[in-house]
């Protein structure tokens, strides 16, 4: 497996594992590796797709504070493409990482820093199946960059045609595993049968990010 490990990006998906209840068993699903030691995870009915595992009696209102790790790519070996640029991946992540901060600010803080009432999120996207778009008008010149800005100059070159979102979240202090989870980002509403796309995984964050925020505030 090809690995490309870049800077910044989105966190909310170990996020949603602190938020969920009430799992029921599934099928296991296939695991890239990127977690040690998967814990026994079970599917998320209010996210079909999602699977999840989070420490027993976990108290959600203890984090008010979040630290974002570097995101690691695992693009599939029998992905159709495996040569993505780093700076295009490094435009993909930083839209994510943006969405997720927008989101979360003001009112819980992203930190650079873990410690008490810090949730400290490792972030993933795995089993990446890519396919290269064909070259614009403009082509990939600098001239094309000025013109289409380098966020969406990434998501034109390079289609996303499969990918799973995997992420843990630890407490900033102990250091302790809190919570799982593992979306293939499969049945998701009006998306049935559809491909994943760059777009898909951004709303997918930002729902994490949002459900999170509105759970945090309550306390």
């Amino acid at each position: 497996m090809i690995t490309k490990s870049i800077s910044a990006v989105a966190s909310a998906l170990c996020i949603l594992a602190l938020l969920s209840s009430g799992a029921v068993v599934a099928a296991e699903p296939q695991y890239s590796g990127f977690i040690e030691n998967y814990p026994d995870l079970k599917s998320d009915p209010r996210n079909p797709g999602a699977m999840i595992w989070e420490k027993p009696g976990l108290d959600r209102s203890a984090y008010s504070a979040v630290m974002i790790e570097t995101i690691d790519i695992f693009i599939h070996p029998q992905s159709k493409y495996k040569g993505i640029d780093a700076n295009d991946m490094k435009a993909i992540s930083d839209a994510f990482y943006k969405d997720i901060v927008d989101v979360l600010e003001p009112d819980i803080p992203v930190v650079s820093k873990p410690g008490p009432g810090v949730l400290v999120v490792r972030l993933a996207i795995t089993n990446v199946h890519l396919k290269k778009k064909k070259r614009g008008l403009l082509g990939y010149t600098p001239v094309g960059l000025v013109v289409t800005g380098m966020q969406d100059l990434a998501g034109k070159r390079v289609r996303l045609m499969d990918a799973t979102l995997e992420g843990e979240s630890f407490d900033g202090q102990t250091g302790e595993r809190l919570a799982v989870v593992v979306d293939t980002q499969a049945d998701l509403p009006g998306k049935k049968g559809e491909k994943p796309s760059w777009d898909q995984i951004a709303k997918t964050l930002r729902s994490y990010a949002e459900r999170f925020r509105s759970e945090a505030l309550k306390r």
